[in-house]
């Protein structure tokens, strides 16, 4: 899961494995606040040594429980302006339609996401295009970008605004 840091990301283990006391939660919500922060700044704001927190930290990157720290670029100043979301129902399913799914989406950056759920759709996907005439084009090759996959009806809909965004875990209640 991707948290946001003062314009970083901060990337937590899906499955967050128990942790040693909740002076780790308390580094991690300060880290997923601005992990850009010293050392120093860090330690002094949670009443740990340096040397003891960097420990932390390290041990926490070693467990997965942080498994990365990349840049969160404004899609909108790099040009990207339509975001979509797009529901996909199968006409059957498939022990390996997760494997086929996920190979497929690898040649496919702007699938920025991709959850197999419960309910009427077995697929929700969000996507990110340029502008109105990229989802377009995108729109007409969806059934041979996925005709590996048994759709059986798909629809797609777009963002008019982001009303919220976060990247921050709910820290409370977590872990240990």
């Amino acid at each position: 899961m991707a948290r946001h840091c003062d314009g970083f990301i901060a990337i937590f283990k899906d499955d967050l494995e128990p942790m040693t006391d909740a002076m780790d939660l308390k580094i991690l919500g300060k880290l997923q606040k601005d992990c850009d922060q010293s050392l120093e700044l860090l330690s002094d704001s949670v009443g740990l040594s340096s040397t003891s927190c960097y420990r932390r930290i390290r041990r926490m990157e070693s467990a997965g429980i942080i498994k990365a720290k990349v840049a969160v670029l404004d899609e909108r100043k790099l040009g990207i302006q339509v975001t979509a979301f797009f529901l996909i129902k199968l006409d059957r399913d498939s022990n390996d339609i997760d494997r086929r799914m996920q190979h497929i989406l690898a040649g496919h950056p702007e699938i920025q996401d991709c959850y197999l759920m419960t309910g009427e759709f077995d697929f929700v996907m969000v996507a990110k295009f340029r502008d109105a005439a990229e989802y377009t084009e995108y729109i007409y090759r969806f059934l041979e970008t996925y005709r590996d996959i048994p759709i059986r009806t798909y629809s797609s809909t777009l963002v008019v605004r982001t009303v919220k965004k976060s990247y921050e875990l709910p820290l409370q209640g977590v872990g240990f």
